[in-house]
Parts: structure tokens; C-alpha cells; sequence
């Protein structure tokens, strides 16, 4: 019993150190190149540039904790007393590292010709950090809380209302510019750049970055196809019968997932044993189940030698 609470603790502990350090990259990412550069990208982070815009004596961090704090309050009220405390971390330790790096660290000066790899890097970094914290069952709070209570309220998708919420500060952001309407234009146009980067950032880190297949074999020939397969591959199949839509001769559906890198050496194993087999092929991003990426794949020569042995 000991043991298990033991290694409970052990685990939580480990689960706030990485929510700790994806909060810090994403601090970190504002501080230096976000804020700096004067792009609004939306969240509370830019609802504060556009008040420290009108409000010069207030610190940003400050004011990103004063949206995070009505953000948690509207949490609590909309959406229910378990996402209060889900976002609570992340919603208060944002600001404070802002607040540290504003107290240590002056923001650094860009040109405007920077933009783009501020937009690059920036975009990057939050995709990063962002990940790190979904993947470790965190919030950062903010409007990810206002997107909740959007599409609780309006049935809205969450990506529409992401978009509503998302779309409505970048707009504020490019019309509240101090250069003029023109500058805030460009500057919004970086903003869906950084945006559109840290999503897919994201995506690779949270679905796996070695992403893999999914094979989908339509054959008559099952039996010798499988035995082929699995003299090379040590991977699991699913079986399923079928029959075709125009012919209506019986055929088999069998499915499998395999490395990027190992679909070559399967295609070649298809149109071997069956040339006239059906193939379509879907990534398979997320895997659960009894799918292992340590299985041993043997690769053979022409005369069915074992010449490579790879993990």
C-alpha cells in the first residue's frame, strides 16, 4: 500500500514539474518574442497588450492575472467547480513566470523586418509548451475557459468557438495598433502565422511525431498474404470478411499499422503475393491497445534468407 501511494506521489509530482515547464516555455516565448514584437495572438496574454496599450504603467503579467482571476471566477460560475480547479496551475503560475522575467529580464527590441522569425520561433515555442501541458492533463486557463462557456452556451464546436474567441482578440489587437490600422493588419496576419504553427507544433508533439500507417488490404488471396506478412513482420492483423460492392465476390479485409518506414517493405510484400489487391492507407496518429514499437521486424533476400534484423 505503501508502494502504491508511493509511486502516486512520485507520479503527481512529476506530472506538475512538466506542467511547470511547459507553463515556463510558453512565459517564455511571450516575454521574449511575442510581446516584444507587439502581436497580438489572442488569449489573456493579448487582451493585456492591448490594455497595457491605453494602461502604460500596469506590467502585462499583471494584467494577464487579473483576466486569468475573471476567467477562473467565470470557470467556477459556467462551467463547474472540477475545471475551476483544473485550471488553477496554469492560470496563476503564467502570469508569475511573466511577472518574473518582466522583474529580471528586460523585454528585448526587435526591427520590424524580425516579424517573420519572431513568427517562426514564437509560433514554435507555444506549440512546445502547449503540448507539454495538455499531454500532462493541464490548462493554462484564460480563454481556453472562455472557449468552454462560448461553446457551452451557443453550440458552437469547439474549434468554432476557439475561432470566435481566438478571431476576436487578433481583431481587437490589429485595430487597437499604435502605428495605425495598416501596421495592425500586418501585425494580425503574424498573429494567425504564430497561431497556425503552434497548432501544428502541438499536434506532432501530442499525436507522436513518428506517426505510422494504417494498411487496409482488400485480397482474395488472405491466407497467403498473412503468411508472407508475418515471415517478415512480427505485427498484429485483423481479419474482417467481405465481399465486393460490384462483383460480389467474397473477399477479406485485413487490416494492420506499421512504421512509416516499414511501409515499403509491405507494399513490395502486397503486390508480390497479390497484385490485384485492393490497398488504401490512413495515418494512424494515436494507437491504443496491444500495439508495440519495440516489435522485430526481419527483412529477407530473394531466396528467403534473414538478412537485417531491425527494432
Amino acid at each position: 500500500m505503501k508502494e502504491v501511494k508511493k509511486h502516486q506521489t512520485m507520479k503527481k509530482i512529476k506530472q506538475y514539474l512538466f506542467l511547470t515547464l511547459g507553463v515556463f516555455i510558453m512565459s517564455f516565448a511571450f516575454h521574449f518574442f511575442v510581446i516584444p514584437s507587439g502581436i497580438v495572438i489572442g488569449g489573456t496574454t493579448g487582451l493585456a497588450m492591448v490594455v497595457n496599450r491605453y494602461l502604460t504603467n500596469l506590467p502585462i503579467s499583471f494584467i494577464a492575472l487579473f483576466f486569468n482571476v475573471l476567467f477562473l471566477i467565470s470557470a467556477l460560475l459556467f462551467i463547474g467547480k472540477k475545471e475551476f480547479i483544473r485550471s488553477i496551475y496554469g492560470s496563476l503560475l503564467f502570469p508569475a513566470f511573466l511577472a518574473l522575467f518582466e522583474l529580471t529580464i528586460p523585454i528585448p527590441q526587435f526591427g520590424g523586418n524580425d516579424l517573420l522569425l519572431i513568427s517562426l520561433y514564437s509560433g514554435g515555442l507555444i506549440g512546445i509548451g502547449f503540448a507539454i501541458v495538455i499531454h500532462n492533463g493541464g490548462t493554462t486557463g484564460g480563454t481556453d475557459i472562455g472557449v468552454q462557456i462560448v461553446q457551452k452556451y451557443t453550440k458552437l464546436s469547439i474549434a468554432s468557438a476557439i475561432y470566435v474567441v481566438e478571431a476576436s482578440i487578433i481583431v481587437l489587437g490589429a485595430f487597437t495598433a499604435p502605428e495605425g490600422i495598416s501596421a495592425g493588419f500586418i501585425a494580425a496576419l503574424y498573429a494567425i502565422v504564430i497561431v497556425f504553427i503552434s497548432g501544428k507544433v502541438s499536434d506532432s508533439f501530442l499525436l507522436g511525431v513518428e506517426s505510422k500507417k494504417a494498411l487496409n488490404i482488400v485480397t482474395s488471396v488472405p491466407k497467403e498474404l498473412k503468411a508472407a506478412i508475418f515471415a517478415s513482420f512480427s505485427r498484429g492483423m485483423t481479419e474482417i470478411p467481405s465481399q465486393g460492392g460490384y462483383t460480389e465476390h467474397p473477399k477479406t479485409i485485413l487490416i494492420m499499422v506499421i512504421h512509416n518506414s516499414e511501409y515499403h517493405y509491405v507494399k513490395k510484400i502486397i503486390h508480390d503475393v497479390d497484385p490485384k489487391a485492393f490497398v488504401y492507407v490512413t495515418p494512424a496518429s494515436e494507437i491504443q491497445g496491444e500495439w508495440s514499437a519495440k516489435d522485430e521486424v526481419y527483412l529477407y533476400n530473394a531466396k528467403g534468407q534473414r538478412i537485417k534484423k531491425t527494432p
